[in-house]
């Protein structure tokens, strides 16, 4: 009798345990303990061309245990009001900063200073010297061969007697440096002519109608959606715009026929990317650049499956 009270307790009390290692998995399971704090600052936060990237990002941080802080901003006035924000942050304790410079030439003082205080990632534009820090982003230079290569096409692959107006973006920027190098050359050598550049500031006191062009050119979203509005204002334009955008604005006059083709860098991809690099760089210090792929897409290829993999992400 005592022999079987003790076999009794014995499997009650293993039973308690497997309730309690049980209740123990359901109450932690998918919990991933928090290691990082990181702060992501970008200019003009709450565009929503950056809503794919912010949806990279938060994949990202469940992946890699990392908290972030999305900082909320305005467009920067210059690369002092973006330093004072990533200094606070690191002030406040984030120990890595995912950013997106306003401002590329002469940021390496500036960028060796602040990588001293906290790990740093660069998103969408790199610096000079090149690979010299952590970074993910698309191959800006492609990304402008890739419109003229897209205009061509729709040409019957020649762009000779196709005159072209180009909104640059901001030529401070690295970024939108490149991607206008990589346009121009391709537009050239397919026998375009460029008739007009004008960068974001221009580009806001102009009327882009004024001096009508057969192919209107833009290198960033928000120019992007800034030709929309002055080609819709014109009705009866025939110019056709290609452009580099993401915003949902964009993606909708893609469907809409007022923009011809659209260049959509994986935004996803590249907020995702830029937490996993963040991770390795708190880890090991190591730097890497992580380039990020991108879509040429029409009205008529928007809708296949890869490609609105891209244009509308959805985070599993």
């Amino acid at each position: 009798m005592k022999q079987s009270r003790i076999v009794v307790t014995s499997l009650c009390l293993v039973a308690v345990a497997v309730i309690v290692f049980s209740a123990y998995r359901l109450v932690n399971m998918g919990r991933q303990e928090v290691s990082y704090e990181v702060s992501v600052v970008v200019n003009n936060s709450s565009s929503d061309r950056w809503i794919a990237f912010k949806e990279g990002l938060e994949q990202g941080a469940e992946d890699y245990s990392v908290r972030l802080n999305i900082v909320t901003t305005t467009a920067f006035e210059s690369l002092e009001d973006e330093k004072a924000v990533i200094q606070r942050e690191i002030t406040n304790g984030a120990e890595g900063v995912i950013v997106q410079l306003c401002a590329s030439g002469g940021t390496a003082e500036l960028l060796q200073e602040l990588n001293a205080s906290a790990a740093l990632v660069l998103v969408e534009s790199d610096a000079e010297p090149t690979e010299t820090y952590a970074a993910a982003l698309p191959d800006n230079e492609g990304v402008g061969a890739a419109l003229a290569d897209a205009a061509a096409e729709d040409a019957g692959g020649s762009l000779t007697g196709k005159t072209i107006g180009i909104l640059t973006g901001n030529q401070a920027q690295l970024a939108m440096q490149q991607r206008l190098e990589g346009f121009t050359q391709a537009a050239v050598a397919a026998g375009g002519e460029i008739l007009w550049t004008l960068d974001a500031a221009e580009a806001a006191e102009a009327d882009l109608t004024e001096q009508p062009v057969d192919i209107l050119v833009s290198l960033e979203n928000d120019e992007t959606e800034r030709a929309v509005d002055a080609l819709l204002a014109a009705q009866e334009s025939e110019t056709l715009l290609y452009g580099v955008g993401c915003s949902e604005k964009n993606v909708y006059y893609l469907d809409k026929g007022v923009i011809t083709g659209l260049i959509v860098p994986n935004e996803f991809n590249m907020g995702y990317q830029s937490v996993a690099l963040m991770a390795q760089r708190l880890q090991s210090r190591k730097t890497e650049q992580m380039e990020i792929g991108f879509l040429t897409v029409d009205k008529e290829t928007m809708y296949e499956e890869d490609n609105q993999k891209v244009l509308f992400p959805i985070v599993q």
